[in-house]
């Protein structure tokens, strides 16, 4: 028996399943309104390959999609639709001629920042921590400043990804999954350091799933 059979097997079913995963969030995703639960249920799935070695993907979606399908609806989706509405008052702020257009465009642009810090482990917040409502935006937001350089290369990570959708759309059927995977792992690695801080562990405890 050929050494190498299992081992190009289960390499070939892992992309193979991320490959299924981006897909399905790509459809999950498609009425705009249910972006919030599709991204939870994505990273709901990415969190069990990571903590419970799960190997299956379409019946793990749609019971991560369930599980929080509330949270996506009420949080998910309005966050990632501020999102797209900073983005278009920068572009509308730099159009316009105005006195105060350089006030607006700051003020624009400093909330945007911080929204990008915190989006960066929004997600892997909620479906690890099993956060709801502010408590969940704030949560992101504290984790996110307490370690600034795992923030920094999350968000740069993403900002390559919507470069390359920019130039190749198509990009967007193989890439999420693999960025949200790395993310994912980073997001963990913030967990452990953040937890060490007295102040934000007594505030923020594990669900310990």
């Amino acid at each position: 028996m050929n050494p190498w059979d299992g081992k190009t097997a289960s390499f070939l079913r892992a992309i193979t399943n991320v490959i299924i995963l981006n897909f399905l969030w790509v459809i999950g995703s498609m009425p705009l309104f249910t972006i919030g639960p599709s991204t939870a249920a994505m990273y709901g799935v990415i969190r069990k390959w990571h903590l419970h070695q799960e190997h299956s993907v379409i019946r793990c979606y749609i019971n991560e999609y369930r599980l929080h399908l509330k949270q996506g609806f009420v949080v998910g989706t309005p966050w990632i639709l501020f999102g797209g509405i900073l983005l278009v008052d920068v572009y509308y702020f730099l159009q316009i001629s105005s006195s105060l257009k350089a006030f607006f465009i700051a003020i624009t642009v400093v909330v945007f920042i911080l929204y990008l810090i915190t989006s960066g482990v929004f997600f892997p917040v909620l479906v690890h921590y099993q956060a709801k409502g502010f408590t969940l935006i704030k949560q992101a937001f504290t984790y996110s400043l307490v370690d600034p350089k795992t923030s920094f290369a999350i968000f740069l990570m993403w900002t390559g990804v919507a470069v390359t959708m920019y130039y190749a759309p198509l990009a967007l059927f193989v890439i999420v999954v693999p960025v949200s995977m790395i993310t994912f792992r980073f997001a963990l690695q913030m967990f452990k350091t953040v937890e060490k801080v007295p102040r934000v562990r007594e505030e923020y405890l594990p669900v310990g799933k």
